[in-house]
């Protein structure tokens, strides 16, 4: 995943996602490479739904 990739999902997840969500969006951004990579293998159904191939995620690449 790219970082621009990485960023929209991010703002996927705090905008579409519950609190749940929202909060393992934030624990992403301040993550470290170890410790992002440990999340995103943990929760590899919230990549899917707000990752890199959904439709949203998408649009909101284009546009940062």
């Amino acid at each position: 995943m790219t970082p621009t990739e990485f960023h929209a999902m991010i703002i996927c997840m705090d905008t579409n996602g519950g609190s749940f969500v929202s909060s393992i969006a934030q624990a992403l951004r301040f993550a470290d490479p170890t410790n992002r990579e440990k999340l995103l293998t943990a929760f590899p159904d919230l990549v899917e739904k707000y990752g890199p191939t959904t439709k949203f995620t998408r649009k909101l690449q284009e546009v940062v």
